[in-house]
């Protein structure tokens, strides 16, 4: 029997290292302030009222100067004292008479009282002052430092368990699945008392070199699948050349038959001519998809107007369109777009040529649109539309259109050559009321307004 894994790592080790080092420092000193602040203010707290005692003191001192009598003094010190609360009594020491003590009438608190020394032209002054107001103020104090060390506290333990609940154990995972990927079937490779961080540091290390490893392993075989395309293309040439010699042979031969008057020779002749001619479009297109197929053709992108392509195809489809009575309109030519020429050029005599095959004495609608920065090809005509299940599968090889020469490759090279460019292609039709084919081009609007929406784009993103 095979023992059960052990689990990966403790979070024990990290999480004292994140509470030694990180969090308790923090801690303690928002404690140790917190306490500083409390004494100070008790502190100031009982200054506060000494001052306030000793300015009463010096105030009732200065009520009795010059007065001779004890009944002139006392009425003095009763006069000062209801003005001076919260000082209750005051003794005025004599020597060689009698004490002169004289009471507000207000009643001392249980807690020791405030006394206050002040010499007088008549012998030394004591004020003795309610000190409730200082016991109460301190015991506050007390109270407030005890709830802000509580709140310190509460906000440690908080903080503690946040931090193991969003780095500890995450932390933790994340050694886990690297472990795990490295060594699936194996023992984990770090001991699980060992630290969690320097284990993690170990099996990203491994994980480096196995990347690197993996790069190496994809480096080569992109570099043996540029191979076996550069040896696929060769191959498809030499297979073309060898094919075409022989036409092109055939073809300048029956091109220098001479039938005569003969009619039958005259319809036999024109055949071949028919034949060889489809024989020649059949291997271009068997050709052209190879190369596709084999990845050795690479798009070139460069600015454009949309006019500059509308130029070659219409005089490109010219003798067509007019021979079977097509009207052909042209929308979007002032659009700016950047894609490869040659290959989108492509694409459009490809679905132009079909939708003009399509549409006889009809018409046919093709538009260029903008949406943000992707570029719309529309080419729509009112032919005889297509059935739902020659839709699924218009674009794929060998699949002939109703009324259409040739073999039915035209519309399987546009989509190789649309997802060459990084693009879609695709249809919509109904059966009488003619169809509509679509190519679209991401990030292939130019100008201002292609350049403004790309920044909106990564503003979104970010």
């Amino acid at each position: 029997m095979t023992a059960s894994p052990q689990p990966y790592g403790r979070p024990a080790p990290l999480r004292r290292q994140l509470i030694l080092k990180g969090l308790l420092p923090m801690t303690l000193v928002a404690l140790a302030l917190t306490v500083s602040l409390g004494v100070l203010h008790i502190r100031a707290t009982g200054v506060e009222s000494y001052a306030v005692a000793r300015i009463q003191a010096v105030r009732i001192a200065a009520s009795v100067k010059g007065l001779a009598s004890d009944d002139a003094t006392r009425d003095a010190l009763a006069r000062a004292l209801s003005r001076s609360a919260p000082t209750q009594q005051a003794v005025l020491h004599r020597q060689g008479d009698n004490d002169l003590v004289v009471d507000s009438g207000r009643r001392l608190g249980s807690g020791r009282p405030l006394r206050v020394w002040t010499s007088t032209s008549q012998g030394e002054l004591e004020t003795v002052s309610d000190s409730t107001a200082l016991h109460e103020r301190r015991f506050a104090g007390v109270l407030m430092t005890l709830l802000l060390c509580t709140g310190v506290v509460a906000v440690f333990l908080f903080t503690r368990r946040t931090l193991e609940r969003d780095v500890v154990m995450p932390v933790e995972r994340v050694r886990g699945r690297i472990d795990q990927f490295l060594h699936p079937r194996g023992a984990p490779a770090t001991a699980p008392d060992e630290d969690t961080l320097h284990a993690i540091d170990a099996l990203l290390d491994e994980l480096v070199g196995l990347r690197a490893r993996h790069d190496k392993a994809m480096a080569d075989a992109l570099r043996q699948r540029l191979q076996d395309i550069a040896r696929h293309t060769h191959f498809v040439e030499q297979i073309g050349d060898h094919f075409r010699q022989p036409l092109q042979a055939l073809a300048l031969f029956v091109a220098g038959m001479q039938p005569g008057e003969d009619l039958r020779q005259r319809a036999v002749l024109g055949q071949m001519r028919s034949s060889l001619m489809r024989l020649n479009e059949l291997l271009d297109g068997l050709l052209e998809m190879a190369r596709f197929d084999a990845g050795a053709i690479e798009p070139t992108a460069a600015d454009l107007i949309a006019s500059d392509l509308f130029v070659r195809e219409r005089a490109a489809i010219e003798v067509d369109a007019t021979r079977l009575g097509v009207d052909v309109r042209w929308r979007g030519g002032r659009l700016p777009l950047r894609t490869d020429p040659a290959l989108f050029g492509d694409v459009l005599h490809r679905l132009v040529g079909n939708a003009v095959l399509s549409t006889p004495n009809g018409r046919v609608l093709v538009a260029m649109r903008r949406r943000g920065s992707t570029i719309r090809l529309e080419v729509r005509d009112n032919g005889m539309g297509l059935e739902p299940t020659l839709q699924a599968r218009v674009f794929e090889e060998f699949t002939r259109l109703p009324g259409h020469p040739g073999y039915g490759l035209a519309l399987a090279v546009a989509r190789r050559i649309v997802d060459t460019l990084g693009g879609r292609i695709g249809v919509r039709s109904s059966p009488g009321r003619g169809t509509l084919f679509w190519v679209e081009l991401d990030g292939a609007a130019a100008g201002p307004a292609a350049q403004t929406f790309a920044l909106l784009g990564r503003h979104a993103a970010h």
